[in-house]
């Protein structure tokens, strides 16, 4: 009966320390945004383009060996050029991380 006790106790006090543990996490990513310069900014989305380019080239072998459709390249090539717009438009901050959450179904 003590041996039950202790396994309740100590599994109740770990998952009490994991709930406390993942709310600051959410508040420590949410105060560290870091503003770029525009040196820094224009220096990153040198690199975000070259590294766009890459993957179009990429892409466009994958199409030459056949491993991939040309209607789907293009889908893939557009994407890749939205997430480019998108990180351009956010000043390329690094998109925040969406925890996995239960969700409660009724």
């Amino acid at each position: 009966m003590k041996k039950f006790l202790v396994i309740c106790l100590t599994a109740c006090s770990l998952f009490i320390v994991n709930l406390n543990h993942s709310a600051a996490e959410e508040n420590k990513a949410q105060t560290e945004r870091v503003q770029f310069t525009d040196a820094q900014k224009s220096e990153i989305a040198k690199i975000q383009k070259q590294i766009l380019a890459d993957k179009k080239i990429l892409i466009q072998k994958y199409v030459e060996y056949g491993a991939l459709s040309k209607e789907e390249a293009d889908k893939m090539v557009a994407h890749f050029e939205k997430h480019y717009k998108m990180m351009e438009e956010h000043n390329f901050q690094i998109p925040q991380h969406r925890p996995h959450t239960r969700h409660m179904h009724k």
